[in-house]
């Protein structure tokens, strides 16, 4: 019976000691894993917001790209005639204003604190970042449909040869197809393009909480996100009007410096930020804007969401427009920068 007891006592299982140092050790494991984790965790949260900033920045670049490229792509018509006497209304949907602006395949808006009254009817300064460029690029669409395809309200482009045989456009709506009387070499009616008139701009938020107008802080869920965005010529309720499309979220500045070509080489003599000639004085006229042949993009994207215990202390240069920064707030930035030509006007120049 004494043995029986003496075995039962040396078995009897882990004293209180050893059980809080073996919970204690558990404890720090369980907190170690936990912080590991989180670390990963976040770092994947932060590695992601980067690659949709860059990825965003690099989408609008492309975007930008794209469209100037085609400026003053005109189907089959090739002399663009003389420029206006007076820069065009960026926002008009006349066709007689439509046709009068085809000169100019490029018009820029060089960082207006409050947006001119030459796009004031179709942008308001409330969907518009104050310091920021507005690009207009007008050319017609990549593809051709014919007459009886129309659609009413939208504005087309027709190239062909008119009642004295000589090559000429005419710009009007689907809505009266009449007017479209040019024709091909064979004597068949031409074919029509859609009238494009791409207006970009940077917006304070990307939905607005409220109609059609950014409001502040109650956009976008509650934390406004700049916005990439662009206003188009279309169609609403039969009749040409420009309709907005947010493009790219987290673009929060842009900048175009324009490469005037001033010898009709095709080739850009110097560049200017849209506002004055290369004396920094004279202000650009409706012939200078006809004479773009490239242009310099300025992008500045950021994080949509903030990081904690950032602050942004760098500064970006931003083409002719100078720096910004340091911003002092927490999200991360990316500057993108690109010369772009102007294929068809410069194309034109260079022959």
């Amino acid at each position: 019976m004494y043995l029986f007891n003496r075995n039962l006592r040396r078995h009897a299982g882990i004293s209180m000691v050893e059980l809080m140092v073996s919970i204690t050790i558990g404890m720090l494991l369980v907190v170690g894993i936990t912080t590991l984790i989180s670390q990963q965790s976040s770092a994947s949260k932060e590695l992601n917001k980067s690659s949709q900033q860059i990825e965003n920045g690099r989408y609008a670049m492309q975007l930008l790209q794209d469209d100037i490229e085609l400026a003053g792509y005109y189907g089959d018509y090739y002399s663009l005639g003389s420029a206006p006497v007076a820069l065009p209304n960026a926002c008009a949907t006349a066709a007689a204003d439509l046709d009068a602006a085809v000169p100019l395949p490029v018009q820029g808006i060089n960082s207006p604190a409050t947006v001119p009254a030459s796009v004031s009817d179709c942008l308001s300064d409330a969907n518009h970042v104050a310091g920021t460029d507005v690009l207009a690029i007008r050319r017609a669409d990549t593809e051709a449909i014919p007459v009886a395809s129309a659609v009413a309200g939208q504005t087309y482009l027709q190239a062909g040869l008119n009642s004295s045989q000589s090559f000429d456009k005419i710009i009007g709506t689907g809505s009266d197809t009449s007017v479209f009387t040019l024709k091909t070499k064979t004597g068949a009616i031409a074919d029509l393009r859609k009238y494009l008139v791409d207006i970009y701009y940077v917006s304070p938020c990307n939905i607005p909480a409220i109609g059609n107008s950014c409001n502040g802080s109650s956009d976008d869920g509650g934390k406004p996100v700049p916005t990439l965005k662009r206003l188009q010529l279309s169609t609403t309720s039969g009749a040409p009007a420009f309709t907005v499309t947010p493009l790219v979220e987290g673009i929060e500045n842009l900048q175009i410096d324009y490469g005037i070509d001033t010898d009709a080489d095709g080739a850009p003599d110097y560049y200017t930020s849209g506002t004055y000639k290369q004396d920094g004085v004279t202000v650009l006229t409706a012939d200078d804007w006809a004479n773009i042949v490239t242009t310099r993009i300025n992008l500045l994207a950021r994080n949509t969401e903030a990081t904690a215990g950032y602050v942004d202390a760098k500064k970006y240069v931003l083409g002719n427009a100078g720096e910004v920064g340091p911003l002092n707030d927490s999200y991360k930035r990316h500057l993108f920068s690109g010369v772009v030509r102007v294929v068809n006007p410069s194309g034109r120049k260079a022959k």
